[in-house]
């Protein structure tokens, strides 16, 4: 099954300026895929598009869904997003309620609150129940953000820069642990590490568009690829 189908996207910002182009991609579910680019690419114009924080012309299918209006709660059920800056991912004061919102509304306070201490102790987090987010470290904040995001279940998870502000260790733990999950995803990146650790598949864009889609091992191997990570 395809977890992600686009078509002939196209969108251009309020000024005139075109930022994303005739966008075709079709993301097998499953698939772990390293979405690189220069700045200015339209990486994260794409992920705004595919989780409906913006609406270009074209035709985006999530899940099975199509993309539509009457459709969106549909497809934002099925979709988790991290997003920078990691900050604005926390809407509650600490992370035990942070992460309860998350959970069915078919339990009780205390089913939830149980389940949240679940998955705070998944990431190693437990200790932090009662804690701001916003006094965790970088690389804290981001495991927390995934705890919140996975409570949901979401089929697929949309990624930006998911190792900014992250040292080497810390990289490669959030790398372990999202190489752990089931869930399709789509990763913007510009780290090497991501692409070779995480990554099944490489979407290359340019100037709006996909210019390039292909395995992670071949696409490594690409020396216009390579020149797009660091």
């Amino acid at each position: 099954m395809d977890a992600l189908v686009i078509k002939n996207l196209n969108y251009s910002y309020p000024d005139g300026k075109a930022a994303l182009s005739d966008v075709n991609l079709t993301v097998q579910e499953g698939s772990r895929v390293a979405l690189i680019g220069e700045n200015g690419s339209g990486k994260s114009t794409l992920l705004f598009h595919i989780n409906g924080l913006l609406d270009g012309q074209g035709y985006i299918e999530v899940m099975g869904i199509r993309r539509a209006k009457k459709n969106m709660k549909a497809i934002r059920r099925s979709i988790g997003c991290l997003l920078n800056p990691i900050e604005y991912q926390f809407i509650m004061p600490d992370l035990a309620n942070d992460i309860m919102i998350s959970l069915p509304e078919r339990l009780s306070d205390k089913e939830k609150y149980y389940a949240a201490l679940q998955w705070l102790r998944k990431f190693n987090l437990e200790r932090y129940a009662s804690s701001s987010p916003l006094e965790l470290s970088s690389g804290e904040m981001k495991k927390a953000a995934l705890a919140g995001i996975l409570a949901r279940e979401p089929d697929l998870l949309l990624i930006d820069e998911p190792l900014n502000n992250l040292d080497r260790a810390s990289s490669l733990e959030i790398l372990e642990l999202l190489a752990s999950m089931n869930q399709t995803m789509l990763v913007a990146t510009h780290r090497f590490i991501a692409a070779e650790k995480l990554a099944t598949h490489v979407a290359v864009m340019k100037g709006g568009s996909i210019t390039g889609y292909y395995s992670a091992k071949e696409a490594l191997a690409l020396k216009e690829v390579k020149e797009l990570l660091i």
